[in-house]
């Protein structure tokens, strides 16, 4: 199988790279890439003083397959007596969103994806629709100076729903592992190596969650702060450690302890991440890893027994050593979004 990574810049095709990282996942909306060369470009005239150039449109693929499309962000050089070394490094076409203000536009009774889609369009990012509700949310405004994926972030929020990239740099607006990888993880087998942090500093044995309602003449002061108060607990935290956490907005009963749950549930599943390490870039049917797929790993060094985690984030490399994947997975309640307030 062809296994080149290739960048495919202006309709000609770079290949030959010393090393290669590309990164994709469900925390980031931009994937990005990076690859060197050393002595010269490969398959170039050294006649031609820019065969690429910054600002340039950029395909990245990884044999056949397209990984990441997106622009060429910088093209540094460092030279010594002995060799003279080019990086070429790029993001994904999403990454405007992230960077760039969002048009001053309001919209009424529109979906989410129809939101998105408006704010995108500028950048001509296209948005595809991965399961998220067509719910018609009111009266959203982008604030002054406030990016795309700000004003979007406080939308997914109330769908509970991730935004992310794919390999044609379009925006994927979709909920957490609907899809499930072909290659499970096997100590033994296919890891070569694994890391856990197993940190609890994060958790805390009771979440408190307070909020604050809207009074009346019957109803106002203290009683609207403290009739708000709901709480949630860890059971593997056995030492006494609250934390209490401000619920925004117009509170309810319902919404603070909704709140409280998934801080306890996030923070639990986050303390439980793990990063492995994988010989080549594909799983056993061929296909490249991919973010948001949920992955059966069995390591009873690191406590998994056939356990189904969420793969959040896939780094492809290559150097001196050959070509390994890097996947950092944790249970699916680590990657939930949070409740809307």
């Amino acid at each position: 199988m062809n296994e080149q990574v290739l960048l495919r810049i202006n309709g000609q095709q770079w290949g030959g790279w010393t090393s290669v990282r590309i990164a994709a996942g469900i925390e980031r909306v931009a994937r990005d890439f990076s690859v060197e060369i050393t002595h010269g470009w490969p398959g170039y005239d050294a006649g031609d003083e820019r065969p690429i150039s910054v600002g340039d449109k950029v395909e990245v693929l990884i044999g056949d397959d397209p990984v990441m499309t997106g622009w060429i962000e910088s093209t540094p050089l460092r030279y010594d007596a002995t060799a003279i070394g080019r990086t070429i490094s790029g993001r994904s076409l999403t990454c405007d969103l992230i960077d760039c203000v969002a048009e001053p536009l309001q919209f009424r009774e529109q979906s989410l994806v129809q939101i998105a889609r408006a704010l995108a369009a500028p950048f001509d990012v296209a948005v595809v629709n991965a399961g998220v509700p067509d719910t018609l949310l009111q009266g959203v405004q982008p604030s002054a100076g406030e990016t795309v994926m700000a004003v979007l972030n406080k939308l997914l929020e109330q769908q509970q729903a991730l935004a992310f990239d794919d390999a044609q740099g379009r925006l994927v607006l979709g909920r957490v592992g609907e899809q499930r990888a072909t290659t499970a993880l096997v100590l033994g087998d296919n890891i070569l190596s694994g890391e856990a942090t197993n940190s609890v500093s994060q958790r805390f044995s009771v979440y408190r969650v307070s909020g604050q309602r809207a009074g009346n003449d019957e109803d106002f002061g203290d009683a609207t702060l403290t009739a708000l108060q709901q709480s949630a607990s860890d059971a593997q935290i056995t030492r006494y450690r609250p934390l209490m956490i401000r619920q925004t907005g117009n509170a309810t009963a319902a919404s603070c302890q909704m709140r409280a749950n998934f801080e306890a549930q996030q923070r639990a599943a986050r303390s439980r991440q793990v990063t492995y390490r994988v010989q080549g870039w594909r799983q056993g049917d061929g296909q490249l890893w991919q973010p948001n797929q949920q992955v059966i790993v069995w390591d009873p060094l690191l406590g998994f027994d056939n356990q189904p985690l969420l793969l959040a984030e896939v780094t492809f490399t290559l150097d001196t050593s050959g070509s390994k994947t890097t996947l950092t997975l944790a249970p699916p309640d680590a990657y939930l979004p949070a409740p809307a307030p």
